[in-house]
């Protein structure tokens, strides 16, 4: 005797089991699914694989990319100290920018605005110019062969916590514009006319400060004129990681200076800024004469 069971015939008292044959309906059951999942799986193969190539040839852009800066970084860092000698990049903690000193030159008489009675100067009129004063701010910095035009807003400093628990002041810089740093001196004023901006942020109107040179000029307006700066001395120095000594090294050369100075700072390298870039500049004349020379607007 013989019992129906489930697409199998089991006989009766001898425990054999006989397994039926699939229908053609089920075996066309079992046949779509799997082609579906066949094509399914096509794409999803090609996906993946696509996925790898682009993982390996962002690996080796990003790491070319790396390897590139830095051989570019130190490239530069020869280049700076064939142009402004070995202290130019890193130099020693003493080599800090000089303060003013009790000995220091008299202050100098700011520079003399003609207005436009010069005009009859020159037609051989025999009167005394009138003169004044420009104690102006900066508004305007320029430095034409590296193309930085932009204008200038000052700033001063925000109080940030510290890791001790307590607070450190951290100086501003400016968003699209070049910073004048609050309390730093004038054009034309005996001091440091300290100024600041981003390299590669909102701006990035210090983007090619690093490509200036020895002699290149640098002109300042203000709301009044203009004055005449040259680039003597560029350094570049390490901040983030620096230890304090460094870092207080660093902060000298925004100190007040007993001669006329220009000082600019930004963070270099591109995109990295863990060094400060300083541009340091002369007044025009300071080999004849202790003023800048200055330009009627």
């Amino acid at each position: 005797m013989f019992r129906l069971g489930s697409n199998r015939l089991e006989a009766a008292g001898t425990g054999t089991a006989m397994t039926a044959e699939p229908s053609v309906d089920d075996q066309q059951a079992v046949a779509v699914p799997r082609r579906k999942a066949v094509r399914m799986s096509r794409p999803m193969r090609l996906l993946g694989n696509l996925l790898i190539v682009a993982g390996v040839l962002m690996l080796f852009g990003i790491g070319g990319w790396y390897a590139y800066t830095q051989w570019d970084n130190q490239q530069y860092e020869q280049r700076l100290i064939q142009k402004f000698g070995p202290a130019s990049v890193n130099p020693p903690v003493q080599a800090a920018a000089p303060e003013p000193t009790a000995t220091a030159q008299a202050p100098a008489p700011l520079p003399v605005l003609y207005n436009k009675d010069i005009v009859k100067g020159m037609l051989g009129i025999a009167n005394k110019l009138p003169t004044q004063k420009d104690d102006s701010p900066p508004v305007r910095l320029v430095i034409p062969s590296v193309r930085i035009d932009s204008p200038v807003v000052p700033v001063t400093w925000n109080m940030i916590p510290s890791k001790n628990g307590g607070s450190k002041s951290e100086w501003q810089v400016a968003n699209y514009a070049v910073g004048h740093h609050y309390g730093s001196a004038n054009p034309g004023e005996v001091g440091n006319v300290v100024m600041s901006g981003h390299v590669d942020y909102k701006g990035q109107v210090f983007k090619d400060l690093h490509l200036a040179n020895k002699g290149d000029e640098v002109i300042v307006y203000t709301e009044k004129g203009q004055y005449l700066y040259v680039i003597t001395d560029m350094v570049l120095v390490l901040e983030d990681g620096a230890p304090p000594e460094a870092k207080a090294r660093n902060a000298a050369y925004m100190n007040p200076t007993p001669d006329q100075t220009l000082t600019m700072i930004t963070c270099w390298p591109y995109g990295i800024d863990d060094h400060r870039l300083i541009a340091i500049a002369k007044p025009y004349q300071s080999t004849l004469s202790t003023q800048s020379e200055f330009f009627i607007r």
